[in-house]
């Protein structure tokens, strides 16, 4: 979670770039003849400077100051052996912001990688690749006339974000067949809340980060909510990894009593502020959706909800974050990211490393994080098959409703049963082996079903119902 420094006084940005920045300054005295370090007498620091000047002269190439100074400064951020404390170089610090922002360049399509291969596994409606029929489960072949053997999914995506308004030429397979989409790159806007009605007028809202628009985007749709005669509210902040407090704090005060605890931030000197709601508040039945991966801003929110609203938890413990961060930028686009704070729920609780235990806990289906089957593999899987492929394949055909018979891999003669049902649903060759195109329906049916079947949604639903009965 990223600290807004004006909501929390006693952490001054000036005194932030002086700490961040001072120490590199001498640095650059020290290379220019001079030493006012007040780490001069320092043993570790003379040995410091040694390996500095050792570098600098003795290398077997010549190595530019800046290389070392960049090193030396992620290095710092390193020792700390802080997993969220971070030196970002100007591409990770520019990510970052778009993140922070929710605004990216590139074609609307989220790529996932498994056994090597890369694929499509959601297209952003109204985006570039919506446009040119893209569709989830596509495989990529191709990305600007290079192959994606061997590509990362790191690297796969800068080449597909490229330079704003040019487009990029993609050779994808899907079923079995390949085609080239030429798909125009643009900036575009990431959305974070998305609400519906479900029936008995219960409203949904669903946040999957914390980002610049969220708390605007949330108080919009809850409005439109009230408008339309919402009798109860389901919060669902899973796999949200949470982002901004600034944004958080604005949703609570959508939804917690005014007054109300949101959470208490323990600085350095060990003192505690508590930040609290200022209104207006919801007062209606309320329900909130975590899991493993609802984490920090996520937390925030959830907690402030059970402890500060007495709203139930539902769904699986959460990740357990419970440190601030907060973000210095620099003028070579780099920027640091450290821990500055702790911060404990309403009640006082620090849950980092220990998460949010859910009031009803509804575990996630087995099924719901399953890998997509390889569309590209030259040998299709058939009985006698004996692999991991398999087992993933028996996974999602229990996933679909049908039973393959066993899921440890080996392809028997109900799983070939089971294989040939799904084929016949779905106006397939009944051959009873996988090959492109069954697998292909095969990664689509999965997907329809991780959206379609939602039973921690459902227990939610069936709470709030009861609680509306009373």
């Amino acid at each position: 979670m990223t600290l807004r420094r004006a909501q929390f006084g006693r952490w001054s940005r000036m005194a932030g770039i002086m700490a961040v920045t001072a120490g590199f300054t001498v640095l650059g005295l020290k290379v220019a003849g001079a030493d006012f370090s007040p780490l001069a007498n320092s043993p570790d620091y003379a040995q410091f400077m040694h390996i500095y000047d050792l570098i600098s002269q003795n290398y077997v190439r010549p190595v530019d100051s800046r290389t070392l100074l960049t090193g030396a400064e992620d290095g710092l951020v390193r020792a700390l052996g802080d997993p969220f404390s971070v030196y970002m170089n100007p591409l990770m610090a520019a990510r970052f912001r778009e993140l922070v922002n929710s605004e990216f360049q590139g074609i609307g399509a989220v790529l996932n990688q498994s056994a090597g291969d890369l694929s499509i596994s959601s297209v952003l409606p109204g985006s570039p690749a919506a446009r040119a029929g893209l569709q989830p489960g596509d495989e990529l072949v191709k990305i600007g006339g290079q192959s994606v053997a061997n590509m990362s999914l790191e690297q796969a995506v800068e080449r597909i974000r490229g330079k704003l308004g040019t487009s990029v030429d993609l050779v994808i397979r899907r079923a079995g067949h390949t085609q080239s989409v030429r798909v125009a790159r643009a900036r575009l806007t990431q959305s974070t809340v998305f609400a519906r009605m479900l029936p008995e007028q219960i409203g949904y809202i669903q946040i999957t980060q914390f980002s610049e628009g969220t708390a605007k985007a949330f108080a919009r749709d809850l409005q439109i909510l009230k408008e339309n005669q919402m009798r109860g509210l389901i919060v669902d902040v899973r796999d949200d990894p949470g982002g901004l407090l600034s944004s958080v704090g604005r949703v609570a005060d959508d939804l917690l009593p005014k007054g109300g605890s949101i959470l208490q931030v323990v600085g350095r000197d060990g003192e505690r502020q508590v930040l609290r709601a200022s209104g207006p508040g919801l007062s209606l039945p309320m329900v909130c959706l975590i899991d493993g991966n609802s984490a920090s801003a996520a937390e925030i929110l959830a907690a402030a909800l059970n402890e500060s609203a007495h709203v139930p938890l539902v769904g699986e413990k959460s990740y357990g974050k419970g440190t601030v961060q907060e973000t210095e930028e620099f003028a070579d686009g780099s920027s640091l990211k450290l821990t500055v704070a702790r911060w404990l729920t309403p009640d006082g609780q620090w849950i980092h490393k220990v998460g949010l235990a859910p009031n009803v806990r509804v575990p996630t289906p087995a099924w719901s994080n399953l890998p997509m089957l390889s569309v590209s593999d030259t040998r299709p899987l058939q009985e006698g098959s004996n692999s991991l492929s398999v087992a993933v394949l028996q996974r999602i055909l229990l996933a679909v409703g049908l039973d393959p018979g066993r899921s440890d891999g080996y392809f028997s003669a109900q799983t070939r049963a089971a294989v040939t049902a799904f084929q016949g649903l779905h106006r397939l060759p009944t051959t009873g082996t996988v090959n492109s195109a069954t697998a292909y329906s095969l990664n689509v049916a999965l997907l329809s079903q991780q959206r379609r079947n939602d039973p921690q949604l459902t227990a939610a639903v069936g709470l709030l119902e009861a609680r509306l009965m009373r």
